[in-house]
């Protein structure tokens, strides 16, 4: 008798699945969001809009930010009450 060992992966394509557990991990409240720009007021500006569409979600966000000048680069920490509102805000924030 012989065992045969099957694997499932997932892939995008139709009809793949994963376990919740898998995609909301617990303890994962905060998302870095490194901003691109040519200036701090133009990256500013974007993270506005992140910002803005943050408290929609939780109205007790927390952002903090850094500015790097020599990489053109805002890095900002968002850091939500839960790991179901920062997946939340990730979908939503794809229209941005």
């Amino acid at each position: 008798m012989s065992v045969t060992e099957q694997v499932q992966e997932c892939c995008d394509a139709c009809g793949c699945y994963a376990e919740v557990g898998t995609i909301i991990g617990e303890g994962d409240e905060t998302l870095l969001l490194p901003i691109e720009a040519d200036s701090e007021q133009a990256a500013l500006a974007r993270l506005d809009q992140y910002a803005a569409l943050a408290k929609q979600v939780c109205d007790a966000v927390v952002i903090q930010q850094q500015w790097q000048a020599e990489t053109g680069v805002l890095n900002a920490a968002l850091q939500f009450t839960c790991t179901a509102e920062k997946l939340i805000f990730e979908m939503r924030a794809r229209a941005i």
